[in-house]
């Protein structure tokens, strides 16, 4: 053991280093700022890249992390849409209820109230 490796600390000497070439900082660049705008550009340092296993590394990680972003979004949209829907249903109901109740008090007064769009439908039957 060398006197360098003896100043290192466990955590430290667990952590390997990679030289990036200047050339492949794009590749990680494409790789993880795709990610950031919805985009899947992590495949191409994936498909193009054939000899640097740490870019292939990287990317194969942004893949990843993409997909678990995509499907994390669509669970988060559908429980907003199940919120959103649990919020209109009563309003519906509600709406509902008032306007039997209101065209019952006109209609038992002799008047014919024609409700927004549901009397343009029944004219059509």
């Amino acid at each position: 053991m060398t006197p360098q490796d003896q100043q290192q600390s466990p955590i430290q000497s667990a952590v390997s280093r990679e030289m990036v070439k200047e050339e492949n900082k794009i590749h990680l660049f494409l790789a993880y700022l795709g990610n950031v705008f919805g985009l899947p550009l992590c495949l191409i340092p994936l498909l193009t890249v054939k000899d640097d296993e740490f870019i292939k590394w990287n990317a194969k990680q942004a893949l990843v992390l993409f997909g678990v972003t995509m499907v994390l979004s669509m669970v988060s949209g559908a429980l907003i849409a199940v919120l959103i829907g649990l919020c209109l249903l009563p309003a519906v109901l509600i709406g509902a209820l008032v306007a039997n109740l209101v065209a019952l008090v006109k209609s038992l007064n002799g008047e014919r109230w024609r409700i927004p769009v549901v009397a343009d439908l029944a004219d059509k039957f």
